[in-house]
């Protein structure tokens, strides 16, 4: 009888290793020539997994990557009871990869497009630039617009690292930009 239980509860707690991973690479597939910036990314999240001490950790852990990848999947399984975090919408790659080195910066605001690119708007009026036009290209040069309209009057997220100049220069053009959509 206790196998037969066991057996049951393993039918229907599912594998959240395995989605982890399954949403991973298909965050990967749809980010296409972008998903570079993401390997770091989930390598970071790994170090912040193996940190847990207990089971109950690791599931709200995994629990909170798949939520944040779950935008970028083709289809989510259903009963997966995801906690509220910031879903990630996109990455803009850099022209070259120059690591991660320099301040970080994260931005909140709405995104809009016009002064040759896409810029988060804060509540305080200031805008933040993610990418400029000449540094938009291939997937991102076509996932933007899309972005920015099924996003109308969200409230956004951006991170990655601050240009030179700080926050005014927006965000450092040889760096990973990440780009969240807020619950």
């Amino acid at each position: 009888m206790k196998a037969l239980l066991l057996l049951l509860a393993l039918a229907v707690e599912p594998d959240l290793e395995a989605l982890v991973e399954r949403f991973y690479l298909g965050a990967k597939v749809a980010l296409a020539e972008n998903a570079a910036c993401l390997e770091g990314d989930q390598q970071a999240w790994q170090r912040s997994l193996d940190a847990c001490k207990d089971a109950a950790c690791s599931s709200r852990s995994r629990l909170e990557r798949l939520a944040t990848l779950q935008a970028l999947q083709e289809s989510v399984p259903s009963g997966l009871d995801l906690p509220e975090v910031p879903q990630l919408l996109w990455t803009i790659a850099p022209a070259e990869h120059a690591g991660t080195r320099g301040t970080t910066l994260q931005v909140e605001g709405r995104l809009e497009y016009g002064g040759g690119g896409y810029s988060l708007r804060r509540d305080d009026g200031n805008t933040t630039l993610l990418v400029d036009d000449l540094s938009l290209r291939g997937a991102s040069a076509e996932q933007m617009p899309e972005i920015r309209n099924a996003s109308r009057g969200a409230r956004m997220m951006a991170r990655g690292i601050a240009g030179d100049g700080g926050e005014k220069a927006g965000f450092d053009r040889r760096s990973c930009v990440f780009l969240y959509v807020l619950p």
